[in-house]
């Protein structure tokens, strides 16, 4: 596992931005949608270990790609063909939108959540003013996210200063302070400090991964493109349910570096989701409804913030529940079926990956990805 550095701020940071609109859209009747509020609070988990302005810029275009990710899928829901036409445009959207992450370096890296949002979206069978109105949800609580951003930034810099005065006027001998927010895991989370950080990723399946030098953009565009529209066609060949579960898996695993880690990171989403689907099992035997689902959202999505920078597979045993969870949320098919689905397609899309893997790694040096 990776090393600690105080992710309790960032995970605490996510869960505010998942959860207080969620909460407010389960106290007035809402909850139809809480999907498009997780797809706006996404943008709270780019930036992790930026300075505050860095981070708001960063959280600015990742919100952007987000929003208009969940504005295509919404387009593509009122075809009655949406589940034809959301695979190539989906492979389209991931070329462009692997372009876009490499030319402002966000982390995490590749087009995974912008994706998840556009096929996701693109799937629900809802009418135009409803999506109109989730549209609308996702754009508050993008703002929401980085308005908690800045404040998290402001606050951590605040404590930093204090902290640094403190030093100063108890002499040199003043043993260090551990950094407030603003500066919790800067060398985990943004670019490395140093190759021994970059490495310590990557051993530990840190779901930050740097770019190898002979890596190009238009190279990791075609490949990402490639893994979504192989990993989505074959679920929608075989009948199952959720087609984008199999493409974010895909693309999860190809976001690593070389064709080693490419293949280790798929390994550890699935190791990690097979333990995921044992602990979502026991959450919904439960059969937890309303606010408890809620609750169980956001204490998910914080245990994932904490653990999945440090060690991918235990991320997952978070990560897994809870998008079980809120499947259940948005009156999703049986717990039976979502825990089936999730199962089969992360198995589909981690496969994907490690096949493109294994075929670029035999490609000649010149020509990798």
């Amino acid at each position: 596992m990776g090393p600690y550095r105080r992710d309790h701020w960032v995970a605490l940071r996510v869960a505010l931005a998942i959860g207080a609109p969620l909460v407010l859209l389960w106290a007035t009747g809402s909850m139809q949608l809480a999907i498009f509020a997780v797809f706006g609070a996404f943008t709270s988990v780019y930036g992790r270990g930026l300075d505050v302005f860095a981070r708001l810029r960063l959280q600015s275009i990742a919100a952007g790609a987000l929003l208009v990710s969940v504005g295509v899928g919404a387009l593509i829901s009122l075809s009655p063909e949406r589940g034809l036409l959301v695979l190539p445009i989906a492979a389209a959207w991931a070329f462009l939108m692997s372009l876009l992450g490499d030319r402002v370096r966000w982390a995490p890296p590749g087009p995974m959540f912008q994706i998840f949002a556009l096929a996701a979206i693109a799937a629900l069978a809802v009418d135009g003013a409803v999506l109109l109105r989730g549209l609308g949800v996702a754009v508050v609580t993008a703002v929401w996210s980085l308005l908690l951003g800045l404040a998290f930034g402001g606050v951590g810099e605040l404590v930093d200063r204090g902290r640094a005065a403190r030093a100063a006027a108890g002499g040199a001998g003043a043993p260090a302070q551990a950094p407030g927010p603003a500066a919790a895991g800067a060398s985990a989370t943004g670019a490395p400090a140093s190759g021994a950080a970059a490495s310590g990723s990557l051993s530990t399946g840190s779901i930050r991964s740097v770019r190898p030098a002979r890596s190009t953009p238009l190279g990791r565009a075609w490949m990402f493109a490639v893994g979504t529209l192989v990993a989505g066609a074959i679920p929608l060949l075989i009948g199952i349910g959720h087609p984008y579960w199999a493409m974010v898996s895909a693309i999860a695993g190809l976001s690593a570096a070389t064709g080693f880690h490419r293949v280790l990171r798929a390994t550890h989403r699935l190791v990690g989701t097979v333990l995921g689907l044992g602990a979502a099992a026991v959450l919904m035997a439960f059969e937890p409804s309303g606010l408890v689902v809620v609750l169980l959202v956001i204490a998910l999505q914080g245990g994932v913030e904490l653990f999945i920078v440090r060690n991918y597979t235990l991320g997952l045993l978070f990560l897994t529940p809870l998008v079980l969870v809120m499947g259940r949320l948005a009156g999703d098919v049986s717990a039976g079926q979502l825990l089936l689905e999730r199962g089969v397609e992360t198995l589909i899309g981690v496969a994907v990956a490690v096949a493109i893997a294994v075929v670029l790694e035999r490609l000649p040096a010149s020509s990798k990805l």
